[in-house]
């Protein structure tokens, strides 16, 4: 009697659509609002790249390789617990894997040892516009894409900037067929107003009554998506414009890839994100990591990949060529 529950805030959304900058903004909203906050992290690599981007001193838990929705359903539930029971917290960010479908965090955050312990306030789903305006993915992909938007309370649209205005409208009204009672928040660079977090979504969310996807239909990491992920550790330095032509030509779907890397022409180890076409690096000050690679993707020759990646450390300059 007279416990709060935690608040939970799930953070949804597809590969490379810009979840980990949303959540560094949620962070800094919270902490500024003196609350106290942990993160639960999913990735389908063995080795987390976005926990970087947790505050240090913020508690943090992470579940790798692997697919909430697929494999570690029950580890999140045993996690959550966890973080309740050493840390005195006012909330749980869990931002999971972009091959995961909303239903399945909530299923796992509806455990019965969370009874009374947490409340989920809100399915925040991170969208990339410019990948549901083109559409360039398979229908499976596309069916998650779906299944992440008809389960938000709040939709961040993100790039925004890259759509002309009747194209965004169109876009939305989309969505709104799918998603009628979201609020949609249209926005560049993840940029949001901190107040999404403390309005009430009174959505008392009963897993018994939520249509959960057919498991036979359903948009799964390795067996209905077929997105697979590549490791790679890097042992040199690689040329930044070499390495970044490199990445656009890859064959196949190649749908994210990040990881930390160092170049021949600039001292010190970056952050690498890659989505959409466009590789991003930002400096690392504050902490030391091993340079290491991760892709993510359907239909991804792991071994001609591996050789490239050889040359390019071996010869930076062996690759110069624009797709």
């Amino acid at each position: 009697m007279g416990v709060r529950n935690v608040d939970i805030y799930i953070l949804a959304g597809f590969l490379g659509s810009g979840k980990s900058t949303l959540l560094t903004r949620l962070l800094q909203a919270e902490k500024e609002n003196g609350r106290r906050v942990g993160v639960l992290m999913n990735e389908l690599g063995e080795i987390s790249i976005d926990s970087s981007i947790v505050p240090p001193g913020t508690p943090l838990l992470e579940l790798l390789n692997g697919c909430i929705c697929c494999t570690i359903n029950a580890e999140l539930s045993q996690q959550v617990n966890w973080l309740l029971e050493e840390h005195e917290l006012d909330a749980i960010y869990i931002e999971a894997t972009g091959a995961a479908h909303p239903i399945e965090v909530i299923d796992a955050c509806s455990h019965p040892i969370l009874a009374n312990k947490v409340k989920i306030m809100a399915v925040i789903t991170h969208v990339d516009v410019m990948w549901w305006k083109d559409g360039k993915m398979s229908l499976k992909v596309k069916k998650l894409l779906n299944e992440q938007v008809k389960f938000a309370d709040i939709l961040v649209l993100n790039k925004t900037d890259q759509l002309e205005a009747d194209e965004l409208s169109f876009l939305m009204k989309d969505m709104k067929t799918i998603n009628s009672q979201a609020k949609m928040i249209p926005t560049t660079f993840s940029q949001v107003a901190p107040d999404i977090l403390y309005e009430r979504h009174d959505k008392s969310r009963r897993i018994d009554q939520m249509s959960f996807p057919d498991s036979s239909h359903g948009a799964h990491v390795h067996h209905d998506l077929h997105l697979h992920t590549f490791q790679y550790p890097l042992k040199a330095a690689l040329d930044r414009i070499h390495f970044s032509n490199w990445l656009k030509a890859i064959p196949g779907h190649l749908y994210r890839a990040k990881g930390f890397v160092t170049f021949t022409e600039t001292p010190g180890l970056f952050l690498f994100n890659y989505s959409y076409g466009e590789p991003i690096f930002e400096r690392v000050h504050t902490r030391s990591f091993d340079p290491v690679l991760i892709f993510i993707g359907d239909g991804l020759d792991h071994q001609e990949m591996e050789n490239d990646l050889l040359n390019l450390q071996a010869e930076p300059d062996f690759y110069n060529k624009e797709r």
